[in-house]
């Protein structure tokens, strides 16, 4: 078996400095849940990223699967073909629910530290009572933790992420492993085309 009592003293180092460098505890808490947080979000980040990458091919073959049967149906609807439509729209269907699952399992992939975190933090404030705001109630470490975590990751995504190597290159990467050569087509699309031909 392997010794993994060195992750406890990892997980509990930002909460301890904080608290020597004289923070109250609820804030020496609060931050040293932020730094185990953003620590989640790059693991799960990296975990993701390697998930992706062992499964490149299999991510390009859905979304060229969808893209390319998405618009052949919809330019047979153009040539009123009912036949042809029936069947590429069935493809395109049924690889949208593939790359829906498989996009849910890369997010399971990217979330998983965060239940060693809740565990972690389970096993050393889970006696602990912290106080309610403006209240005489107290509550449990997940009522701090798990907002916290939403919060932070929403923010990486939305400004970190585009912005930080490597994940920036990755998300680049990604975009051009899936390029298939082809714009995806929307109904607007035959709408105009539509219009086009009457004038």
């Amino acid at each position: 078996m392997f010794d993994l009592s060195f992750l406890d003293a990892v997980c509990i180092a930002p909460f301890q400095a904080l608290l020597a460098a004289g923070l109250p505890s609820m804030a020496a808490f609060l931050g040293g849940s932020a730094v185990l947080c953003v620590a989640c979000i790059l693991v799960g980040e990296a975990t993701m990223s390697g998930a992706y990458y062992l499964n490149r091919a299999h991510f390009a073959k859905i979304r060229r699967d969808m893209v390319i049967n998405q618009n052949l149906s919809i330019q047979a609807i153009r040539h009123q073909d009912k036949e042809s439509y029936k069947a590429c729209n069935k493809v395109a269907n049924e690889a949208f629910g593939l790359s829906f699952f498989s996009g849910v399992a890369l997010f399971g992939a990217s979330i998983w530290p965060v239940f060693f975190a809740m565990e972690w933090l389970s096993g050393r404030f889970g006696s602990v009572d912290f106080p309610l705001p403006f209240t005489d109630a107290t509550v449990g470490f997940t009522f701090y933790f798990a907002p916290l975590y939403i919060a932070l990751r929403i923010a990486f995504g939305v400004w970190v992420k585009p912005r930080l190597w490597p994940f920036n290159r990755f998300q680049k990467w990604m975009k051009a492993n899936e390029d298939c050569g082809e714009k995806p087509m929307s109904w607007a699309d035959l709408g105009k085309t539509v219009e086009g031909q009457s004038a």
